[in-house]
């Protein structure tokens, strides 16, 4: 499988990367900075370039069977551009061009999806991104939005809140029906997204991840 990763130099792109490549896939790593990837491999590729440059995201899509996007939205109390919005219209637009249909992307329980349960983890997070984030909040359910009008087979992987520890293996995932940490490693977040490219189970869902 040809597998691109936008966002591939950030706190969970970096380990899609990782476990794409121990997956066995060609992977193309898309970053504004080509100097932060460190790693080399046989099957890595590496393309520098913005995600809102519609020429090179078409091009970059060329040949790819499926896309990861794990390119962060600013946790500020405002912000003016919403790049990971308009990055997501360019993407669509690049997908559909190449036909590539496979999409794992992210978003917080803050974005609601219609097999959520009433529990903390589906409630919680969405009054404290109104409250605290309001122009990320915004962003996400836009971008959410835009998945669901689209024609792709989107995954959208829901986790609230990321650390820098150790890997586990070892994910809860659910719809608020099932008793969770908020807490979860970004390495887990990122093998799960890649892990996701191999099932069909959460096509056009957005399950919630936790440990």
């Amino acid at each position: 499988m040809n597998v691109i990763i936008f966002g591939a130099t950030g706190g969970i792109g970096k380990w899609a990367v990782k476990y794409a490549l121990q997956s066995g896939y060609h992977v193309t790593a898309y970053v504004r900075n080509a100097q932060k990837i460190t790693q080399t491999d046989a099957h890595l590729t590496v393309i520098q370039g913005d995600i809102y440059d519609q020429q090179k995201m078409t091009k970059a899509l060329s040949g790819q069977d499926a896309v990861v996007w794990c390119v962060g939205i600013p946790m500020k109390k405002s912000y003016q551009k919403m790049e990971s919005l308009e990055g997501h219209k360019v993407l669509i637009q690049a997908m559909e061009a190449n036909q590539v249909k496979r999409l794992v992307d992210w978003g917080t329980p803050s974005v609601h999806f219609e097999q959520d349960k009433k529990s903390l983890i589906t409630v919680v997070p969405g009054i404290m991104a109104g409250l605290l984030f309001p122009q990320a909040k915004k962003e996400m359910l836009a971008i959410a939005k835009v998945l669901q009008e689209s024609n792709l087979d989107w995954t959208l992987v829901r986790f609230m809140a990321p650390q820098n520890t150790s890997y586990t293996g070892n994910v809860k995932v659910g719809f608020g029906d099932r008793k969770m940490k908020f807490s979860i490693s970004r390495e887990d977040i990122g093998a799960f997204m890649i892990k996701m490219l191999d099932s069909d189970t959460y096509i056009h869902s957005m399950s919630i991840i936790g440990s």
